[in-house]
């Protein structure tokens, strides 16, 4: 079933909302989050392995392509694969680089449509054809998505511990909201604000806490990515060089 489009979770391209004034979240930045409005998003896949490979993280921060690099879904330890394998499905160039580790069919998705537009909200699997099926439209067909996010807050109300445990399936550590990947510390972040879309990160601050802040900030959507050794971030400004191959170039909207 394809998800149902908003302000709350979609930033229609050249649409009245991503071509009006930026909005001020000055308390987000209080609060010590870098956010970063989207003029356009690129979805990034490094793994050399994978069909038509994207160039490190690191090196496309260095190329000035971007003005802001951000990291994807927590990534795993398996033996012999380099980069680290992401949580969740990546979805490129017409067909699916990997599923994620089977556990994302319900977590939190970014995707880009052939227009440009942005859409996050909960995924109905993991597969290309569901990608395709949930989040592209007829005449403006998925381009690129990245899934295995952390669905917080959805359609403006936040989500709460028992879908993050049972549905989403966060069940390490003492699971949900509590789960480790949930702690205080580092964390990437995608989210929508009145039809507007958003990179954000933080270094200190837990899933509880980034739940309620964004929602009193006024995002319909936030998704929670990557955290802790998994983050990567940089705005040429700040750089936190975590061990991730999947992400989000960001042209930042002025």
């Amino acid at each position: 079933m394809s998800i149902a489009l908003g302000p709350h979770n979609t930033m229609v391209q050249n649409g009245a909302s991503s071509r009006g004034r930026l909005q001020d979240l000055s308390v987000l930045e209080g609060l010590g989050y870098t956010v970063v409005p989207i003029a356009k998003l690129k979805v990034i896949n490094a793994n050399p392995f994978s069909r038509h490979p994207d160039p490190p993280l690191r090196w496309l921060s260095d190329s000035g392509q971007y003005d802001a690099v951000l990291s994807g879904p927590d990534t795993r330890l398996v033996a012999g694969k380099y980069p680290r394998p992401p949580n969740g499905p990546v979805y490129r160039n017409g067909g699916l680089d990997t599923q994620g580790n089977g556990r994302a069919h319900h977590r939190g998705t970014v995707a880009v449509l052939a227009d440009g537009s942005v859409v996050m909200g909960r995924s109905e699997g993991a597969t290309g054809p569901a990608l395709r099926q949930r989040f592209g439209f007829r005449g403006n067909d998925l381009d690129s998505a990245i899934g295995g996010g952390a669905l917080l807050i959805e359609n403006g109300r936040m989500v709460d511990h028992l879908d993050l445990l049972g549905v989403q399936l966060f069940d390490d550590g003492d699971g949900g909201l509590r789960a480790r990947t949930m702690r205080v510390g580092v964390h990437s972040m995608m989210g929508i604000r009145k039809g507007r879309a958003y990179a954000a990160w933080c270094n200190a601050r837990s899933a509880l806490a980034i739940r309620t802040d964004f929602k009193a900030a006024g995002f319909g959507t936030l998704i929670k990515f990557a955290h802790g050794s998994s983050v990567f971030y940089d705005d040429c400004v700040d750089r936190l060089n975590g061990q991730n191959g999947t992400g989000f170039g960001v042209l930042r909207a002025r």
